[in-house]
């Protein structure tokens, strides 16, 4: 999905619309094609290119005691309305996570709000892998707030070559929608947790783990950060900010009014946005797309950025 360098004004205009223009469903995209594997020691199911084929892993935010499955309930509305093909998963990792995640990535099924993104982010590569990168076969991961950080935890440890993490990971394309990628505001009572703490210092052991980018996985992978001027939780700047190394950042207005959780919910409509490619200059869109139908979008074209 990197964007190709754009030949003119209107080119460029034209690619963008592609991913935050807010109309435009799978049902009229092209056919997916099988192509060449990308780099790996492993042969991939699919190069790069226009897909809605992959799997895609849903990861809330930090929601202890709250509903799992249903979470993701509007982004699976649009996903299948839209005829997506792959298989839609929606990640757990407290212990009273309802069924409506199928997928788990805490030890035992017992997590905690003093579970360690970093352990959770490893559960998370071990189940892709187990899934899907073992078979060769390429995912994409959306993720909400903390769920970003998950995610990211995920690719670190592989990146690092971690022994713990497996040996093959194969994440293609990575949003993130309203991720405290630098730190969270949280009150003081949150803090007495670590997946607080783990948020909202930016230089705890953590996040130094982590590093100052956004890691990749085998192959490489493509990050698109989405922040709102609306979101009273985590600030656009800080939700896309422009040195991490993500591909693509888009950031609402304030007057789009759309709120932390409304990143994670809203599938339709028109909002006012800007966004930039690949380090390039600030563009901006009075009718931008709703901030599902741009995740889902993003995921799907590999080049019309």
């Amino acid at each position: 999905m990197p964007a190709q360098a754009a030949d003119a004004d209107a080119d460029k205009g034209s690619r963008t619309a592609s991913v935050l223009a807010p109309t435009g469903t799978a049902a009229s995209w092209p056919a997916t094609a099988v192509g060449a594997s990308a780099p790996s020691e492993v042969e991939t199911s699919a190069a790069r290119e226009d897909n809605k084929a992959r799997p895609v892993f849903f990861i809330k935010g930090y929601t202890p005691g709250d509903t799992c499955g249903a979470k993701w309930n509007s982004a699976a509305k649009l996903f299948k309305r839209s005829k997506w093909e792959g298989t839609l998963h929606r990640v757990g990792f407290y212990e009273e996570d309802d069924p409506g995640c199928d997928v788990r990535i805490d030890p035992q099924g017992k997590g905690t709000v003093d579970t360690s993104l970093k352990v959770l982010g490893r559960g998370l590569a071990w189940e892709i892998y187990n899934r899907y990168s073992a078979q060769g076969q390429t995912v994409d991961v959306v993720a909400h707030s903390m769920g970003g950080l998950i995610v990211r935890a995920a690719l670190a440890g592989y990146e690092k070559g971690d022994p713990d993490w497996p040996p093959v990971l194969l994440v293609e394309d990575v949003v993130n929608l309203g991720t405290p990628q630098k730190a969270a505001l949280l009150s003081g009572a949150c803090l007495s947790n670590l997946q607080c703490r783990e948020m909202y210092y930016p230089n705890g052991a953590f996040r130094r783990w982590l590093g100052p980018t956004l890691p990749q996985a085998q192959g490489g992978t493509d990050w698109t950060l989405i922040g709102s001027n609306a979101d009273g939780t985590v600030s656009a700047g800080n939700a896309a900010p422009t040195d991490v190394g993500a591909q693509h950042l888009v950031r609402y207005s304030a007057r789009s009014e759309l709120g932390h959780s409304q990143l994670r919910t809203k599938r339709a409509g028109v909002f006012p946005l800007r966004y930039t490619n690949n380090g390039g200059a600030w563009g901006s869109l009075r009718e931008g797309a709703a901030p599902l139908r741009a995740t889902m979008n993003a995921l799907y074209w590999h080049s019309r950025w």
